[in-house]
């Protein structure tokens, strides 16, 4: 039996979190649960905020008024996973307070968050990663020429801003909220104290869990403060830059990776902090989707690291410590304007394609230098047989 987070929820779902507290499961839940598109449902401020279940009513509700198109742009599988926390006593009185999604296509930034306040007042702030589009994707390969990127600025900015949110939650409500503590000596202390300064814990998939690394790095001391932990789901890591500095390795106690057993962006830059590696019933690159990760009743079912990724990984790195700054963006720039060129859109689309393709391609490829055309051969033909695994999945 294949045990993914879709059967977690429906074995877990009826269970409080003060008999069975949230697990790097759950974090994994509320990192993929960061992917539904909740425009126009939630904003960025959090003058009003609703429960998981009244947000899922609305987001039914706005889906009847979309066109094929819009419909076609939601996740699938975020779109089960909303349905299935929605209906889950577990999941459905967490409250969504803020939701941000900026997308600017000159700056090749992609970046969308939501904060999420759990029944205990923990606030979870959960960063979206890359989907199955191309145009996500290079934003990840810049990361492999840049020390910081748009979106990272912008996940710094927005825990900022989340750290400034005020609880209002009065004493009385306190009082009655087993959530908080069993004490009510300690219901009364927590109350006071997370007036102001709730704790924040930090979680993404893909890019978002790079993102949520960051954020916690480089925010204020004062939130710093708060951070209970940092979970990163298969997401890239730093430049040296970062590495060697003081913010990272202040964090890195309290920052946990998780990735499956093929992994490249999990892997790729700079990583010093623990990680546990997860087993996935997909093959190759497909097992960065985290629907995929099997689970236990409650933790993780453990794997080992491929050596097939490692030497991925490492391909890559050696090629990129060769180039200039201006060479690496070269690189990225051609393998995406070529991707571009040639109508190719996902992941997905890379598994299909044909001669004309091919013909295309080899044309476009006359116009690069031979360094780059070298590598760019490699690179696609890498990315193009793991596509081809989808259609056996």
């Amino acid at each position: 039996m294949k045990n993914t987070i879709y059967d977690y929820v429906d074995l877990r779902g009826d269970l409080s979190p003060i008999d069975f507290p949230y697990n790097e499961v759950d974090a994994l839940i509320f990192s993929e649960f960061a992917y539904v598109n909740l425009d126009g449902l939630i904003d960025l401020d959090f003058e009003k905020s609703y429960t998981l279940k009244e947000v899922y009513e609305l987001y039914v509700h706005r889906n009847k008024s979309l066109d094929e198109m819009q419909l076609s742009s939601i996740l699938i599988e975020s779109h089960y996973l909303f349905e299935k926390m929605a209906h889950s006593l577990r999941y459905q009185n967490i409250r969504i307070l803020s939701y941000i999604n900026d997308i600017d296509k000159e700056l090749i930034k992609q970046f969308s968050a939501m904060t999420l306040q759990l029944e205990d007042q923990r606030l979870v702030i959960a960063y979206r990663g890359t989907d199955d589009t191309l145009v996500g994707w290079h934003e990840d390969f810049l990361m492999l020429c840049e020390n910081v990127v748009p979106a990272q600025i912008s996940s710094a900015e927005y825990l900022h801003y989340i750290s400034q949110y005020q609880n209002n939650t009065s004493l009385i409500e306190s009082l009655k909220n087993r959530h908080l503590d069993s004490s009510l000596f300690q219901r009364i202390k927590k109350h006071f104290q997370y007036k102001k300064n709730c704790p924040l814990w930090l979680v993404g998939h893909s890019k978002g869990g790079n993102l949520a690394m960051y954020a916690a790095c480089f925010t204020h001391n004062d939130t710093k403060k708060r951070i209970i932990k940092v979970d990163n789901f298969d997401g890239p890591g730093f430049q040296d830059e970062i590495m060697v500095s003081s913010q990272y390795k202040d964090m890195l106690p309290r920052i946990h990776s998780y990735i499956p057993h093929y992994s490249f962006f999990g892997i790729v830059l700079g990583h010093e902090e623990q990680y546990t590696v997860v087993h996935s019933h997909y093959t190759g690159m497909l097992q960065h989707n985290g629907f995929s990760w099997e689970v236990a009743p409650q933790h993780f079912v453990d794997d080992e690291l491929s050596f097939e990724s490692v030497q991925f990984a490492i391909k890559v790195i050696l090629f990129l410590e060769k180039l200039t700054n201006e060479e690496k963006h070269q690189f990225v720039e051609a393998m995406f304007g070529l991707f571009d060129s040639l109508d190719l859109y996902t992941f997905t689309d890379l598994s299909h394609i044909s001669y004309k393709h091919i013909l295309n391609a080899i044309k476009e490829l006359t116009l690069l230098d031979s360094k780059t055309r070298k590598m760019l051969i490699e690179v696609l033909h890498m990315l193009w047989l793991e596509a081809k695994k989808t259609k056996t999945e």
